[in-house]
């Protein structure tokens, strides 16, 4: 599960707020001191963190959470309004938080077979399109949750009724057995079955309803952490307990449903004693028809402490006993652990980080960002606020959020249109935001992770080493929208066709045209890059990728190449790359293996370049076109 939308009101400098937000990349805050950054992540933490502080006004309190000047109820049922969702009543004397909660159908199936509180369960079923919306108050140092829930216009509040009442309701609705659906088919209809049938019997619609978090629904909402460099143990033990999940999950699950066996056990047994003993308290209890109880056993699941051992430790030391610095250290590893060891699926987390980039130099700036990238493509949404243009330059633009403080002291947050609004967010000139000498401009993903490992063969240095920064324009249709960017960030330093380099498959040079194309422009290829590379080398890639399956010569590689287009536009069909899987599929056939049980060779990005690069071994190997550009950047 993760988070859509939040709505703050009435919440520090943020009066009213309406944030969309991205479950796959970072979701990046960008401004100045004191615009609202951090107050938006603790918005966040007030919404669904397990221990958030705020302060209300109250008699003798000198600081408060509450927006000093208010702003009323109307304004935000108009959004509410807008989003098709009911309207609240109270006063505007209070902060409200709302999310949007999205999760899977992998997950709806999970939640299906979990002990939840009846509340949050009839709301998951009430809300549609795999949405749940939850909703926190803090009113007179009080707070109050809400849910989403189909309720009737006089509140009957049907899940937090007893057996008995639920069935004094039946017979008051004319509910009949036939209007219950029993989910097993079998035995005595549960308290739920009841509750669905009589709202259907029941004119209702969709209300904010109170809501009182249950421990069993923990495993329902995200966890949630608001990071920052002042990293406390509790931090370090959550991350950890993040990264292990799936390890304790193996072995607390079948505990869990253990328990949940046992705890019904345990009830229909207390029941029925309590059953026998009926008689003796009404004697006392007139007006008690009957009691009854319900039994949970909480099985508990976490990593209680982190042992380090040193170098010239006796043995494993407490981490908590460590300094600051070793913390820090202990706290990246791990996030870094769970950025390369994550696969796609369900969300489960949501960290937010506070100004990351705090205690790193530059290039551990892009180390942790490439971590938060990987971190947003796994089971984490990630959250930031910062300052650092490293980040900045490393994020996607639409989902970069400038946060500034207007003249009445309150945050107002837009999206970034383009390269003016960063600067004017940041309050930056080009000289603090350029710390390179040259650009390599590149297509896509394949140059980007290529391009670093053939100029450190062929010149013996990286590129950082030599000032150059490596740009990547993500594919050819954005290449008039990038050199507008690129022309316009570098217009007040040197001339952009002095210092900017690009480096592209030849296909781009019918694109651009030329007329348009410079002496700093160098194409590699008939087509692309893949045809560059000589038969030999690929001759060795295929051939030991295919070892013991398939084998390759080098009259096949020159007869694929041949059939790439010529000095014109073609479809992508016409390139090599896909002439060669073509080819590949075809050998198949020829030899009689089952094509679909072939390990397909990786197709363009980051796996292709190190498929690529393996086989790249020395600068001989390195296309023409290439060198000559690399030769360039280095006058």
């Amino acid at each position: 599960m993760y988070i859509e939308n939040i709505i703050i009101l009435n919440y520090r400098s943020c009066k009213i707020l309406d944030l969309e937000l991205s479950k796959d990349s970072p979701n990046v805050f960008i401004g100045l001191n004191d615009s609202g950054k951090s107050t938006v992540l603790q918005a966040l933490d007030l919404l669904l963190g397990t221990k958030p502080k705020f302060s209300s006004f109250g008699e003798g309190s000198y600081k408060s959470d509450i927006s000093n000047s208010l702003v009323s109820i109307e304004a935000l049922n108009k959004i509410l309004k807008n989003k098709e969702l009911p309207l609240f009543d109270f006063g505007n004397d209070s902060t409200l938080i709302i999310g949007k909660l999205m999760y899977d159908e992998k997950e709806a199936e999970i939640y299906n077979d979990l002990n939840l509180s009846t509340a949050l369960k009839w709301s998951l079923e009430c809300n549609i399109n795999n949405t749940l919306w939850l909703a926190k108050r803090y009113h007179n140092n009080k707070s109050q949750m809400y849910l989403l829930s189909l309720e009737t216009e006089n509140p009957l509040e049907l899940w937090n009724a007893n057996q008995t009442d639920l069935n004094k309701r039946i017979k008051e609705f004319n509910v009949s057995p036939k209007d219950i659906e029993n989910e097993n088919g079998k035995g005595r209809f549960s308290n739920f079955e009841k509750i669905r049938a009589l709202y259907e019997k029941s004119d209702c619609s969709l209300k904010w309803t109170d809501y009182v978090y249950a421990k069993n629904d923990k495993d329902v909402f995200p966890s949630f952490n608001l990071f920052d460099w002042n990293t406390s143990l509790d931090e370090i033990i959550s991350t950890a307990n993040a990264i292990m999940q799936e390890e304790i999950n193996d072995h607390i699950t079948p505990l869990k449903k253990l328990a949940v066996d046992s705890a019904k056990k345990a009830e229909d047994a207390i029941n029925k004693k309590f059953g026998e003993i009926s008689l003796i308290i009404k004697e006392v209890a007139k007006e008690v028809e009957g009691i009854s109880s319900k039994v949970y056993f909480d099985v508990k699941e976490k990593i209680s402490d982190i042992m380090v051992t040193k170098t010239h430790s006796d043995g494993p030391i407490h981490l908590e006993n460590q300094g600051e610095g070793l913390k820090r250290q202990i706290w990246f590893s791990l996030i870094k652990v769970k950025a390369n060891t994550d696969k796609e699926g369900s969300k489960k987390f949501i960290w937010a980080f506070d100004e990351p980039e705090t205690h790193l130099y530059p290039g551990a700036q892009r180390e942790f960002f490439d971590i938060l990238n990987k971190l947003s493509l796994g089971n984490v949404e990630t959250i930031i606020s910062t300052h650092s243009t490293i980040f900045i330059d490393k994020s996607n633009l639409n989902k970069i959020n400038s946060v500034k403080q207007e003249n009445n002291g309150y945050t107002e947050i837009n999206f970034c249109k383009d390269i003016d609004s960063i600067f004017l967010s940041l309050n930056i000139k080009n000289s603090d935001f350029l710390f390179y000498d040259k650009f390599l401009v590149v297509e896509g993903d394949t140059e980007q992770y290529l391009m670093p490992r053939l100029y450190e063969l062929y010149t013996g240095n990286t590129l950082l080493a030599d000032n150059v920064q490596l740009l990547n324009i993500q594919g050819k249709n954005k290449w008039h929208e990038n050199k507008k960017i690129i022309d316009k960030i570098l217009g007040d330093f040197k001339k952009s066709e002095e210092q900017v380099f690009y480096l592209f498959d030849n296909d781009m040079s019918f694109e651009i045209g030329k007329a348009a194309i410079t002496e700093n422009m160098f194409f590699v290829g008939e087509q692309d890059i893949e045809d560059s590379i000589s038969d030999d080398i690929w001759i060795n890639i295929l051939n030991e990728y295919y070892q013991g399956v398939l084998e390759f010569s080098s009259e096949e590689i020159s007869n694929w190449k041949k059939a790439v287009v010529k000095n014109t536009k073609c479809n992508d069909y016409e390139k090599f790359y896909p002439i060669l899987k073509k080819g590949i599929k075809t050998k198949c056939n020829e030899d009689k293996i089952e094509y679909d049980t072939l390990l397909r060779i990786p197709s363009k990005g980051a796996e292709s370049a190190n498929f690529l690069k393996r086989h790249i071994k020395s600068k001989d190997d390195i296309p023409k076109k290439i060198k000559e550009a690399f030769d360039k950047l280095r006058i």
